[in-house]
């Protein structure tokens, strides 16, 4: 009863959830299609970076909230509690509550109405009004004929490029604007062009067909907005995406690509997992500080270890995995595995003047294709047979 009755209040509110545990494994997820065990963060790259705040949420009684993220074509609110079970261990939940599908539709409309407003402003009877002469000091635009050859231009391209007005005419438009090459030429609106100081600016264009008295298309008005600084914005989210918030290092999202990649064009290679011992005691003995100051020491010492070619990653809280280069042989990775089980009780951290703490980990060294088939396998496989190790170190 009780189910069913959260089902229908979850459908009547539009409200997906998913509960979490403090490594950030998805515990139960609804109406969200995400598998147990996976990381939340995968899914909700937004929290990248809120490790902390997340974990600490019991201490202070305040939900952290993120409006208006965008998960296939609907926007959604976004807020995440903690809360204990009956055996009084600590969980995470994020509420998803779906936003009216009129959200996107009203911007996708008043886009619409904006370039109808343009295209009317644009006409003999309105050339002078407010909004083109907005339009004509902001944004770039160039009047085209009906083969891409340029027959006007405006204020702001003569002085984005610095040219003359006579510089412009009967060129062709990409001459001054070339697609991305990564782009379809035929499909793509983002373009690349050079400012004066030969800086590569990127623009977000829309063509506005103009037609004569008949009906029929006489040029083609194109209007070009400065979008480097969201381009900007998309790399350093795509970083934060792929990397750990903490050490810098690449991260769980990112072991997941490059495990798929080497089982699809290698014939095998090694990953080394890393697992901290009595982290959670290191917590809190010393304080959450201590331990991330533990795990930025090991990512030195980890870094300084490895070869160059090698990738370090954090794959969560207390969990760290070394992919070897696929060209290295299985004798010189099992020996190199083996210089690494000594690496901590040689460094200790030297946590302030007085304490100095002794840490230890657990490593397991796993083999494609022998022991994994694929990414997620590698760490299904990794995890259960790091706790037996555990178990048997009297760790667990």
């Amino acid at each position: 009863m009780r189910t069913n009755l959260l089902d229908l209040l979850c459908k009547k509110s539009a409200i997906s959830y998913i509960i979490f545990d403090s490594a950030f494994h998805v515990i139960e997820a609804k109406n969200v299609d995400l598998e147990k065990e996976s990381d939340i963060r995968d899914f909700l790259w937004e929290i990248i970076g809120l490790e902390e705040p997340i974990l600490t949420l019991k201490k202070h009684n305040t939900p952290i909230e993120i409006p208006m993220i965008l998960r296939e074509n609907c926007y959604y609110d976004l807020e995440i509690d903690s809360f204990k079970d009956k055996h009084t261990k600590n969980y995470y939940i994020a509420y998803m509550q779906k936003k009216s599908k009129y959200t996107k539709e009203y911007a996708n409309v008043l886009r619409e109405i904006n370039k109808k407003t343009l295209i009317y402003d644009l006409s003999d009877e309105k050339k002078d009004s407010q909004y083109f002469k907005e339009i004509n000091k902001h944004l770039i635009t160039f009047h085209l004929d009906l083969d891409g050859f340029i027959i006007g231009v405006n204020d702001a391209s003569i002085h984005f490029f610095n040219l003359e007005k006579g510089a412009f005419l009967n060129q062709h438009f990409s001459e001054f604007f070339q697609v991305q090459k990564s782009q379809n030429t035929e499909t793509s609106n983002i373009f690349l062009a050079k400012n004066a100081n030969k800086e590569d600016v990127f623009f977000h264009t829309e063509t506005i067909p103009v037609a004569n008295t008949e009906g029929k298309i006489k040029e083609n008005i194109i209007i070009a907005q400065d979008i480097t600084h969201l381009k900007k914005i998309k790399k350093e989210l795509e970083y934060a995406q792929e990397h750990d918030a903490l050490t810098g290092l690449a991260n769980r999202r990112t072991f997941l690509k490059k495990i798929d990649t080497l089982t699809e064009r290698e014939n095998s290679f090694s990953v080394s997992f890393i697992d901290i011992d009595h982290f959670t005691i290191i917590n809190e003995e010393y304080g959450a500080h201590a331990g991330d100051m533990l795990l930025k020491h090991l990512t030195d010492l980890l870094l300084e270890f490895k070869d160059p070619d090698d990738l370090l990653l954090r794959l969560n809280g207390d969990s760290f995995a070394i992919v070897f280069d696929p060209s290295k042989k299985r004798e010189y990775i099992e020996r190199v595995n083996k210089n690494l089980e000594t690496l901590a009780s040689k460094n200790p951290l030297h946590y302030n003047s007085e304490d100095v703490i002794q840490f230890t980990y657990t490593t397991l060294l796993m083999h494609f294709p022998q022991d994994a088939e694929n990414a997620q396998d590698f760490l299904k496989k990794a995890q259960k047979a790091m706790e037996r190790k555990k178990i048997d170190k009297k760790i667990l």
